[in-house]
């Protein structure tokens, strides 16, 4: 008897010295301690603070239909017949527009197969009104499928990869295709008002000539238009590559798309901090920023027609035949639960704030691209598996001017890696992001850097093979590339914390910050851990949603996915 108890307190003297050990060897990030310290002295830090990013900048979950008591219009009620070989667009276009008269409602595709896109010119579905949900009945086995039976038709498009989505979310009358196609600083805004005071990053304010224009709008575009004079600041000392005409003719632009708080005087109060330095000697100016919101795509299973192996600006089809859901100028908008297969690209969130993809797998044959953040501010990315069967060409992209934006929990383990598709993008984290490379590169040359100031790569997993000194801002090609135009991934001074599985090395010169390369740290997910400094307390959405995750990847994956 008194062995038994020596045993159980030896065994138990053990166990916490375990537990120590453990806790011992996870201790927190060094940077992560200096960003709390300086957040509590109102410093700028080593680290963005990306926390405000997704459906109501992670403060709250996105909302569960069945409460928001919108009344349903079901597709069938307007002339859709599951499981049959008869086109459906008509019903769903009616169903569509029978919401959006009644200024909110559920679009509801209850359990069945539902045929699209049937040998016509195509241009797919719109939503043009706040409110409005598309929802299935679930996106595994027995739930809800649209089968996009022909590619979407789009031969006045300029470049091979832009192409309609089969579902678009935007104000009515916002030219997407013009949207597409220039960036916001050569856009002809008809009401604009120029900066007149600093506003230093972290500021919730602004100073403008004449405010009362935008008095009773609820987003402004803030916009810098090309200058050279800017560079410094947003790319740091870093010097540019003599093939990027774009940076090295024009410099740079870029733009913030802010929620309104209150207008008092010529002052106009944001909701939230701004992510830069507005200087107004760089031509800083406000336009209005049209949005619709509390949008949704959800629980549905979107199938392209995609057979055959891909190839990288084949042609129109190739590139974006098969495209799936566009949240262009939305606020609060979603896309979750679903799944998309055979397609070029899964989603697309554009010129909005606030909006998030989240819970979804695409697989299948490999396509083109996985999700896009493109031009807008904030925006989220999680929950994320790719099972197509070589991986997508291009993973999680942020790029063109798209500021704040995060990549939470990505599961990519055979694509080629993230991607950040040039056009001045800042202010971007890739945080608990598995993917084969650490890169899937993108964007043309001529506009190349890929990422300005402000990348953070938080404890990623890279599953392919190990590269030796990888440089994010090489001066000169490879042996290999000697006759490109491609020098590799141009990122100015990242922070790297984290970075593990292949036993990668980097060109220390060409990191910002590095530590713990190898080896996780503490804080596992730096959005998570950054969230819940800043609300105090942590959200319950996000023990929520991970759980959600687990239990709903299990359903789907075990009969369902490739």
């Amino acid at each position: 008897m008194k062995g038994n108890k020596f045993k159980d307190l030896w065994t138990l003297i053990l166990l916490c010295g375990s537990i120590s050990m453990s806790l011992f060897a996870q201790k927190e990030a060094k940077v992560w301690k200096t960003f709390k310290k300086d957040s509590k002295r109102g410093v700028k830090s080593v680290l963005v603070d990306y926390s405000r990013a997704g459906y109501a900048f992670g403060e709250k979950e996105i909302p569960d239909v069945a409460q928001l008591n919108y009344p349903y219009f079901n597709i069938i009620d307007f002339g859709a017949i599951p499981n049959d070989t008869i086109a459906d667009d008509e019903a769903i276009h009616a169903a569509i527009r029978a919401a959006e008269e009644a200024k909110r409602g559920v679009v509801f595709l209850p359990k069945g197969r539902y045929v699209v896109c049937k040998g016509v010119r195509y241009k797919g579905f719109e939503v043009n009104h706040s409110n409005i949900v598309i929802k299935g009945e679930g996106a595994g086995p027995g739930g809800t499928e649209i089968f996009m039976q022909d590619y979407m038709r789009h031969d006045k498009a300029v470049f091979k990869w832009i192409g309609p989505h089969m579902f678009t979310f935007r104000p009515e009358g916002l030219d997407y295709d013009a949207f597409c196609s220039t960036n916001t600083a050569s856009r002809p805004y008809k009401i604009t008002s120029p900066i007149t005071k600093f506003s230093s990053e972290g500021s919730y304010e602004i100073e403008v000539k004449d405010a009362s224009q935008f008095v009773g709008l609820t987003h402004i575009v803030l916009v810098m238009p090309y200058n050279k004079e800017c560079v410094k600041d947003f790319l740091g000392d870093v010097p540019t590559r003599p093939q990027w005409e774009r940076i090295n003719n024009k410099g740079i632009t870029a733009n913030e798309i802010h929620k309104i708080k209150a207008i008092k005087g010529n002052t106009i109060v944001f909701e939230h901090p701004l992510l830069t330095d507005v200087k107004p000697k760089f031509g800083w100016y406000v336009a209005p920023h049209e949005v619709i919101s509390e949008c949704g795509f959800e629980d549905i299973h979107l199938i392209g027609n995609f057979q055959e192996k891909f190839v990288h600006h084949k042609n129109k089809i190739h590139d974006s035949g098969w495209k799936g859901v566009n949240m262009a100028h939305v606020s609060n908008g979603w896309i979750r639960r679903c799944v998309f297969t055979n397609v070029n690209y899964a989603a697309r969130v554009t010129g909005s704030i606030s909006s998030s993809v989240v819970m979804n797998i695409i697989d299948g044959k490999q396509g083109h691209g996985s999700v896009e953040m493109t031009f807008g501010t904030r925006n989220f990315t999680g929950l994320w598996l790719d099972k197509t069967d070589y991986g997508q060409w291009h993973g999680i992209d942020a790029s063109h001017m798209a500021a704040g934006n995060v990549a939470w929990r990505i599961f990519a383990p055979q694509g080629r890696g993230f991607d950040l598709h040039s056009g001045y993008t800042r202010a971007t984290l890739y945080d608990c992001y598995e993917g084969y490379n650490m890169t899937g590169n993108g964007g043309n040359y001529k506009v190349e850097p890929h990422h300005m100031k402000g990348f953070t790569l938080w404890n990623f997993k890279q599953t392919g093979p190990a590269v030796k000194g990888y440089d994010y801002w090489s001066m000169k090609p490879k042996k290999e590339n000697v006759n490109s135009k491609y020098w590799g991934f141009a990122v100015a001074k990242p922070v790297v914390v984290g970075f593990h599985g292949s036993e990668t090395t980097f060109v220390a010169s060409s990191i910002g910050y590095k530590e713990s390369l190898g080896k996780k740290v503490v804080p596992e997910s730096l959005y998570e851990a950054q969230l819940e400094y800043r609300l105090g307390k942590r959200p319950l959405w996000l023990d929520n949603i991970l759980k959600e995750w687990k239990d709903w990847r299990r359903v789907v994956l075990s009969e369902y996915v490739n």
